[in-house]
């Protein structure tokens, strides 16, 4: 973007725009630069050209949250250099950006040559943006909160469950011992794997409140995760008149299998509800091989996601008509994937939905 074509110049008079656009400087910064600290002097404007910028600012248990995102087209930095107060946020850099940079002199100087209408132009453009900052900031850290709270009441059902889980873990093992039947052991390897997962579910939102995700990786085949993955959704999705297909793969690749098991039945899990009022349902999990990525996909024929929550789905507390769960369940599975140094994204129209999970083939070196 060229500096005079800015949407902040455009709030002067052409030939003031000129001079203001003369008196930039560009500035580039690289991935994750600190481009001002909060608390530091509010010495210049910066105009977004290319790239963006995150504004973060300490919460009170001192973690920094990020309170809004700038893009090409915006500014930030304006207000300490009309009050004089110093920097109430820190800028960093969200990939590589330029940026121009207007320091407060030249600023204020013209400022104080311009009409009334020019600088009621200006003020109403940066009090609508302060007040949206200020919403989204507000959101946050409420949002912080509550996954704090959940957190707490993880931690509280660890404790709590521990014991009824030994019991149940010892008595089922005992069962196995006693009765060497195969259906017998069948199902007593069932029970084990299901006390298993709510433990692992519980230490999930655990690490999740705490703002961590710890991973046991291994190079392990694939496939044992899509046979659990089948074992575990092929009688209950049966009854609900839904078919699962999961097609067969050889990929091996560097992953935590407890992990991503979950993540895969979060996504059947919410592809089955979102089916249950469909006849001939169909869920279709698959992987291939990209370049050194593998790709996963689940598949359904439902309904597609809700327009209303389709930029926020992966974030915590967000669901369309559902009487149960956390609202928890795709922030983390985000989370996990990200761990595993992947990524996760959706495509849904009104004929079905795929996610598609990369992940990486190799180990980080």
């Amino acid at each position: 973007m060229d500096v005079r074509s800015h949407r902040f110049i455009s709030h002067f008079p052409a030939l003031q725009g000129a001079k203001l656009a003369a008196a930039v400087r560009l500035v580039r910064f690289p991935h994750q630069a600190v481009i001002f600290e909060e608390g530091s002097v509010s010495n210049c404007i910066y105009l977004v050209l290319h790239g963006r910028v995150a504004l973060t600012k300490q919460t009170p248990g001192g973690t920094p949250q990020v309170i809004a995102h700038k893009g090409p087209g915006d500014y930030f930095g304006e207000l300490g250099v009309l009050d004089g107060s110093d920097r109430s946020t820190a800028a960093i850099a969200d990939g590589p950006v330029q940026l121009g940079r207007l320091a407060r002199k030249p600023f204020l100087q013209l400022l104080s040559q311009s009409s009334w209408h020019t600088v009621l132009r200006l003020f109403s453009h940066i009090g609508e943006d302060l007040r949206a900052t200020n919403a989204r900031f507000v959101t946050a850290v409420v949002r912080k909160e509550k996954i704090t709270l959940v957190g707490e009441m993880a931690n509280s059902m660890v404790h709590d469950f521990r014991g009824p889980f030994s019991t149940i873990k010892l008595a089922t093992e005992l069962l196995a011992k006693h009765d060497r039947k195969a259906e017998t052991q069948e199902l007593c390897a069932m029970i084990l794997r299901q006390v298993a997962r709510l433990g692992g579910m519980v230490e999930e939102v655990l690490d999740f409140a705490r703002g961590e995700t710890r991973l046991r990786l291994k190079v392990a085949p694939l496939a044992e995760v899509f046979t659990q993955l089948q074992e575990e959704n092929i009688v209950s999705l049966g009854r609900a008149g839904i078919k699962l297909r999961i097609k067969p793969t050889v990929l091996q690749l560097p992953l935590d299998p407890d992990r991503l098991l979950r993540v895969l039945q979060n996504l059947v899990t919410n592809a089955g509800e979102a089916l249950a009022a469909k006849p001939g349902g169909l869920i279709t999990v698959a992987a291939r091989r990209v370049q050194a990525q593998c790709l996963i996909t689940v598949a359904d024929n439902g309904p597609g996601v809700p327009n209303e929550i389709r930029t926020t789905l992966f974030e915590p507390f967000v669901s369309h008509g559902k009487t149960a769960g956390t609202g928890l369940g795709l922030a983390i599975a985000k989370a996990v994937i990200e761990a595993h140094r992947g990524a996760i994204a959706f495509k849904s129209t009104r004929r079905g939905t795929t996610f598609t999970i990369q992940l990486p083939l190799t180990p980080s070196p």
